[in-house]
């Protein structure tokens, strides 16, 4: 008998997840030792370079992938024609950073970074030429083969930077991010086989076009307003605070990150094959608020509560004034709980217009508020900024979503306040382990400790307090729902 849908993604979910949470691990790790390593200034110039990359992938953003599958129409023309379109797209963004990168540097205020970016540019090159029935993997939510490539892909990039640090400095990093790149291009075309033709017709993929057009507007928003973001701190503020900010984002962004690769990459294929049944569509998108939750609070907590620990015992002094960064941003981005379970229901609904809309108001608010604010505040401004425009984001994110969310987010009021508080209680015993045990095994030990607690008073709170944890993560794991129980007795 073949699997329902919900079955299977919560496989995909498993295998996400663990591929998501080993990757930010290793990540994180990574992170922390080239922190070691490395100084603000050296994660300046590579933020600025990453920058510029990611602000010429978004300007050319196409949105192929997303479109096929979405997409209920699939043939060899659509597949060529989206590996063509980001073959240009790769070879257009590589060759025209490698000649702009020093009106870059200048625009950044720091000439050293021209070459970090003429580097880094080969990374959206050598990225564009992966297999395109990737999407397939994606569609069909087999994500083993998903998982394998993309944890291939961070030991190679970690090893890379981290063996080359010492030596190279900065530049290290970028190095990583190539060899990454070249291992995920290779290894897609193992794991989703295709012989690639480049060839243009319009026609074979005008559905793809119309849709992608629509994410490319989003995807250029959203790095329009990175670069921004950065410019003012750069040229405000200087490239070490830059290289700080990059830092803290980077470490406080993790949780939401995670959730939306783990969770939202999983829920927008399985949304678009239960667009057309609303009552199994509606139970799909409550456990995923569910998981989103029970995930994201407690991540958010511990990470505020070690928040100083890793400042002051892995970073070290050269990072000082990191920890209240860590916290703001943190708490900014977890306001935007709710919005990351509503981003792939409007995708999949094909509802990306409105989706459009909620993201320009957020970048509004967001580089408003930084520049209103970075006089008085300086570098927390940034963090002051984040909180302000996710919450505008949540409002708004609820207030375009299709009408079935809006109950599914009153009747988890109550999971959510508890989680929160147990989220909190976690936090709490972190704190106290990490200033019990010294040094950066503290903080390792205090994460796990509050991690455990965690986990160990929601599963009993729920089973006493009747929170539906367990029912509403039932639709993906039948194994975790309540099992009735069976009333009545003998009599003799």
């Amino acid at each position: 008998m073949q699997a329902s849908e919900e079955r299977r993604a919560g496989r995909a979910f498993i295998w996400n997840g663990v591929q998501k949470v080993l990757s930010k691990a290793l990540y994180l790790l990574g992170t922390l030792i080239l922190g070691r390593l490395l100084t603000p200034q050296d994660f300046g110039l590579v933020a600025i370079a990453s920058v510029a990359v990611t602000t010429a992938m978004g300007a050319t953003e196409t949105g192929m992938t997303t479109a096929i599958v979405q997409s209920s129409v699939r043939d060899d023309a659509h597949y060529d024609l989206a590996w063509s379109i980001n073959l240009l797209r790769g070879a257009i963004v590589c060759v025209a950073l490698m000649l702009a990168a020093p009106l870059i540097a200048r625009l950044f205020d720091d000439p050293r970074a021209a070459l970090p970016i003429r580097l880094l540019a080969l990374v959206p090159l050598i990225a564009s030429v992966a297999s395109p029935r990737l999407a397939d993997l994606i569609r069909e939510m087999n994500f083993s083969k998903l998982a394998l490539i993309g944890i291939g892909t961070v030991v190679v990039e970690l090893g890379v930077a981290v063996s080359l640090a010492a030596p190279l400095g900065g530049i290290a990093i970028i190095l990583g991010k190539i060899a990454g790149a070249a291992m995920l291009t290779a290894s897609s075309y193992v794991a989703a086989p295709h012989v690639p033709r480049f060839r243009l017709r319009h026609a074979a993929g005008q559905h793809l076009i119309a849709f992608g057009r629509w994410m490319f507007a989003i995807a250029l928003l959203g790095v329009a307003s990175d670069l921004i973001l950065k410019v003012l701190i750069s040229t405000r503020l200087g490239v070490a605070s830059l290289g700080l900010f990059s830092l803290a984002d980077k470490l406080s962004e993790t949780p939401n990150q995670l959730a939306n690769e783990a969770v939202g990459s999983v829920a927008m294929p399985l949304y678009t094959q239960l667009r057309s049944d609303p009552s199994r569509l509606t139970a799909a998108l409550r456990s995923h608020v569910i998981a989103l939750m029970c995930f994201l609070l407690p991540a958010t907590a511990l990470l505020v509560a070690l928040a100083g620990p890793l400042e002051q015992r892995v970073l070290g002094p050269a990072w000082a004034g990191t920890s209240p960064m860590v916290v703001l941003l943190a708490v900014g981005y977890l306001f935007e709980l709710l919005f990351q379970a509503i981003v792939p229901l409007l995708t999949a609904t094909g509802a990306v217009p409105r989706l459009f809309f909620v993201d320009a108001l957020q970048y509004v608010v967001l580089i408003g508020s930084m520049v209103l604010f970075s006089g008085p505040l300086g570098l927390v401004a940034a963090g002051v900024a984040r909180i302000l425009a996710s919450l505008v984001v949540v409002v708004a994110g609820v207030w375009v979503a299709p009408p079935l969310f809006a109950p599914i987010a009153a009747q988890l009021t109550r999971s959510g306040a508890f989680l929160a508080a147990l989220a909190a209680l976690s936090a709490a015993a972190a704190w106290l382990t990490a200033q019990a045990i010294p040094d950066a095994p503290g903080v390792v030990a205090a994460a796990a400790v509050g991690g455990a607690i965690f986990l160990v008073m929601a599963w009993f709170c729920d089973a006493a307090l009747k929170i539906g944890i367990r029912d509403g993560l039932g639709t993906f794991f039948p194994i975790l729902a309540s099992k009735p129980r069976i009333s009545g007795s003998f009599r003799r």
